[in-house]
């Protein structure tokens, strides 16, 4: 754990002017993202590039993106490109990473976790399934386990090296635990929440130079939607506050990339399979994340990993 440092100033205000120009560089950036996408695919549909593997992928890949996706890649670019000026700002050094060895011991606490963490929220996707919740695919992939593993790795990694390690530490120089702790919490759930709608879509033809505010609109909407936001920000907050009291008790990353890995696994693969019956809210949501029962099961599972670890 950090001591707070006499001469660090406060990393919150400056992580939240982060966040801002990141979400404002990102609705400037969309449109001109967007007419760049639309040009590529006016030139990849030329005869000379139809036959190359490639550009058929990224061909197909642009017909399928509506405006809200390069929203997203242009909030993407924005937090790569001002993500050092930020470090630089905040005087980022080594104590703020947590110890990695031992790596065996690591290594069985990620296991564990990532076992513990899918194999009981896929339990509870299966409660839902037999409730009549979901419905499976006609012919759903039973098998690929490709995608799900990727996205549990990059964001178990990725994630939790960002804002239980960097972010957190940074907290910590100049606040209380408890206030770093719920002040972590609270932008990573921000983060994941900061996305417009389901469903909701800006038509190719009504794009102006303004629509990258309009998301910024809607993403805004969503915060005065009571049910909305006891169901997916209440979950999001308590997995962030699980994560972040996992990586104090432990001293290090390897639990809360275990867990974290863990529910992304368990979201993704059940997503592949199923089809959400509506109705349900706000106990079961669209995925695994929304509705009160996820929100219980994450805090049911942050009790067992903490008695857990604590006996090993």
């Amino acid at each position: 754990m950090q001591a707070a440092s006499p001469g660090s100033s406060p990393a919150l205000p400056k992580l939240l002017l982060y966040l801002l120009a990141v979400m404002l560089g990102g609705a400037l950036l969309a449109v001109p993202l967007f007419h760049l996408g639309k040009a590529a695919h006016g030139w990849l549909s030329t005869p000379a590039w139809q036959e190359v593997g490639a550009a058929k992928w990224l061909l197909k890949e642009i017909e399928r993106a509506h405006f809200t996706r390069y929203f997203n890649r242009a909030v993407l670019v924005c937090a790569i490109a001002l993500i050092w000026p930020f470090l630089r700002w905040v005087r980022l050094d080594r104590s703020l990473l947590p110890a990695w060895r031992p790596f065996r011991d690591g290594i069985q606490q990620w296991v564990l976790c990532f076992l513990l963490a899918s194999g009981l929220l896929l339990a509870l996707g299966f409660i839902f399934f037999k409730l009549g919740a979901y419905q499976l695919h006609p012919r759903p992939p039973w098998f690929k386990f490709g995608e799900p593993l990727t996205a549990a790795l990059g964001a178990g990694i990725v994630e939790e090296f960002f804002f239980r390690s960097l972010l957190l530490g940074l907290l910590l120089r100049t606040m209380s635990t408890r206030s770093a702790l719920i002040a972590c919490t609270f932008v990573f759930a921000l983060v994941h929440f900061l996305k417009p709608p389901e469903g909701w879509q800006i038509d190719d033809a009504a794009v102006t130079w303004n629509s990258g505010f309009l998301v910024l609109m809607q993403i805004a909407a969503g915060f005065g939607d009571v049910q909305f936001l006891l169901a997916e920000f209440a979950t999001l907050f308590a997995v962030g506050w699980v994560l972040a009291q996992v990586r104090m008790q432990t001293g290090a990353l390897w639990a809360g990339i275990g867990l974290h890995g863990g529910w992304v696994f368990g979201l993704k693969y059940f997503s592949a399979l199923t089809n959400y019956n509506s109705g349900w809210l706000p106990w079961i949501g669209p995925n695994l994340k929304i509705g009160l029962a996820p929100l219980l099961m994450v805090i049911f599972t942050g009790w067992i990993v903490a008695r857990l670890l604590r006996a090993r």
